[in-house]
């Protein structure tokens, strides 16, 4: 963790003369905030929280402002982010109050960070770039070196590491030409974690080392627990699980000494990966569920998703298979949740940097037509008293003059409205973008979906193949074995027939979840058999026509997958509500997209009626191929849905 502590606002306090005892005992309390801050950060939190009490009940809205940073401060660095985002924000309300920006640089420093630890990238970016903006506006160099520091480790997290080691680059020449020994240490500390991502694990052990020894001599307990993190890490990374745990346990223990409870979350995760590894399941379930225990009180959505899934696998391997699924689907709904907000988070960011230029570009063009009216109307009013002095001698000069005026005022009304006309333009060509964005992330989303869909479907039908349709495969063999040479006899014969019928239900069923490649066994032939089995368990006559029949084959398989989950779900729904007797089913194949026809005798339904799940599935389908649907239905008529699926 790359957390400079760094308490600029104590740097501009306005002194005064003589001390009241108020602010002695202020004075006193920040004292003990510094020299505590990374060996006892409970007894810094309490000296912290103090100061703010003092400092409210004097009214001293300036250390009100530090007294809320030092506490946001002390969040950041024991890992409780959603405390250091609440006081960091109390903290810029009360310095923007005051107007004191020097503050502010600090303030957005540690904000971003609090961000970046809960999973939110886009504000942490954010915020470290309005830390750099008043870092320059105050000559600050120093947090403007913590903001270069810190959105490195943001590209290490995002695995950019070339963006990273640049903006290291940037923080180690600022701090070496402030002569700052502890910045230079903090980016050799995150150099050393890049390392360690790219696979250069001896460089980077050499690098941890050397930060170490510096910071033992220091007794920043805090900057050794990190460190000794990674160097656990290294060790993790090199499948050294046996050499690792001793090293974590070690480092867990003073995290707990320290009470720094979000990385003990982290800690914990590697503990359970090691014991996962060999093969010790329940403890490494009990490390798991520490971890996410701690991660689910902080609220740290990134840590979630793994620490799920770890444990569904955990829980998998000692056949507790309701378990895996709670954990499981638990693991997925937090991945999809974090994509989600991600995806959001910049649909609203373009909508809110377009609005706000369009506003900028309306305030200008506004300024212009106001500076161009003054310029008119000033013209105006000097030509105006040219004519009351010079109107008998200058009669033909002033119609030349008003002549010229109505063909200026012609051009400057012609240019305003091509001005507007282009406003209108660029508003409306933004306001396509940002629908299209929508419409990609809205098919994004369906795609992924469907893709589960389909990965469930292979699933089930892996299961009812290999666990059900085994088991019917060995209890028809041992009946047969059973009855001997009773198998003439008709009850017999009658179970020996129910369980065939069961099996080929099954195999039927496990083909429909999950059929085979289509180019192996003929979409026509396979789609007509389906057709042919709903049509034999139902008693409702489906006729199929495939034109041309060969073409249709060799269409791709994921095309002939969608068209044959299409069929499939409006044939069940033809048999669930149409209470028809006949129905057809034709597929032609055109040179530019594959036409799909499906009429029945049935019922119908009015237009305006909702859609149900079925169709709702249907046009989510047929929206992520590009394709068109039409429904020609009413009550009492029957209905007929033609789709078409482009090719190309």
């Amino acid at each position: 963790m790359s957390v400079l502590i760094c308490l600029c606002l104590l740097i501009h306090s306005n002194a005064l003369a003589q001390e009241t005892p108020t602010e002695k005992k202020i004075d006193s309390l920040q004292a003990i905030y510094k020299s505590e801050l990374n060996s006892n950060p409970e007894k810094a939190k309490k000296a912290a929280r103090e100061w703010l009490k003092l400092s409210k009940q004097s009214d001293a809205s300036l250390n009100e402002a530090k007294a809320y940073y030092a506490l946001g401060n002390l969040g950041s660095i024991t890992g409780d982010y959603n405390a250091t985002i609440a006081n960091i924000n109390k903290a810029i309300e009360i310095l923007k109050k005051l107007d004191f920006e020097q503050g502010l640089p600090a303030c957005y420093n540690i904000l971003a960070l609090g961000y970046k630890n809960t999973g939110n990238y886009p504000k942490a970016m954010d915020n470290f770039m309005l830390c750099i903006d008043y870092s320059k506006k105050s000559d600050n160099k120093q947090q403007q070196a913590n903001a270069y520091q810190n959105i490195a480790t943001l590209y290490i997290l995002q695995k950019d590491y070339k963006k990273a080691s640049e903006n290291l680059d940037r923080a180690a020449n600022l701090y070496r030409a402030l002569g700052d020994d502890d910045g230079v240490l903090i980016t050799l500390f995150n150099f050393a974690n890049i390392m360690k991502e790219q696979g250069r694990y001896p460089e980077a052990y050499k690098h941890y080392q050397t930060v170490l020894k510096y910071r033992e001599r220091e007794g920043n307990k805090a900057a050794i627990a990190y460190i000794k993190i990674n160097l656990s890490q290294l060790l993790v990374v090199q499948k050294k699980y046996k050499e690792a745990i001793p090293e974590l346990k070690k480092t867990l223990a003073l995290l707990e000494q320290l009470n720094f409870t979000s990385d003990m979350a982290i800690v914990l995760n590697d503990l359970g990966l090691c014991e996962m590894k060999l093969n010790n399941t329940q403890q490494a379930i009990n490390y798991f569920q520490r971890a996410l225990d701690i991660s689910e009180e902080k609220s740290l959505l990134s840590y979630n998703a793994n620490f799920y899934k770890n444990l569904a696998q955990l829980y998998e391997e000692q056949e507790d298979y309701k378990n895996a699924l709670v954990y499981y689907r638990k693991g997925i709904s937090t991945e999809h949740e974090i994509n989600s907000v991600d995806k959001e988070k910049y649909v609203a960011g373009l909508q809110e940097r377009y609005e706000t230029e369009l506003k900028e570009t309306r305030i200008a063009l506004l300024e212009k037509e106001q500076k161009l009216n003054e310029a008119e109307l000033q013209k105006a009013e000097l030509t105006v008293k040219r004519q009351t002095i010079l109107r008998n001698a200058f009669v033909a000069g002033f119609i030349l003059v008003l002549i010229t005026l109505i063909i200026l005022r012609y051009f400057y009304v012609l240019r305003l409205r091509v001005q507007k006309q282009l406003v209108v333009q660029k508003e409306e060509n933004a306001k396509q973008e940002i629908n299209q964005l929508i419409k990609d992330h809205k098919i994004s989303v369906i795609e992924r979906f469907q893709e589960g869909q389909d990965e469930e479907r292979a699933r089930l039908a892996r299961e009812i193949h290999d666990g059900i349709g085994s088991d019917l495969a060995g209890i028809k063999i041992a009946f047969e074995h059973y009855a001997g040479d009773k198998k003439d006899n008709p009850q017999i014969k009658r179970m020996l027939q129910s369980i065939d019928n069961a099996c080929r239900d099954l195999r039927s069923l496990s083909h429909q979840l999950h059929p085979l490649p289509f180019s192996k066994i003929g979409f026509a032939s396979f789609l007509r058999n389906f057709l042919g089995q709903l049509s034999l368990r139902s008693g409702l006559k489906i006729t199929a026509f495939f034109y041309p029949e060969e073409e249709i084959d060799n269409l791709p398989d994921d095309l002939l997958a969608d068209a044959y989950r299409i069929v499939q779900e409006l044939v069940n729904n033809i048999l669930k509500h149409a209470n028809a007797t006949t129905a057809e089913v034709q597929l032609t194949k055109h040179e530019d997209y594959l036409n799909i026809v499906i009429n029945d005798n049935g019922t119908g339904f009015a237009k305006n009626k909702k859609q149900g799940i079925g169709l709702r599935n249907i046009s989510e389908r047929i929206e992520k191929v590009h394709g068109t649907i039409d429904i020609d239905s009413s009550a009492n008529s029957g209905t007929s849905i033609t789709i078409n699926i482009p090719l190309k």
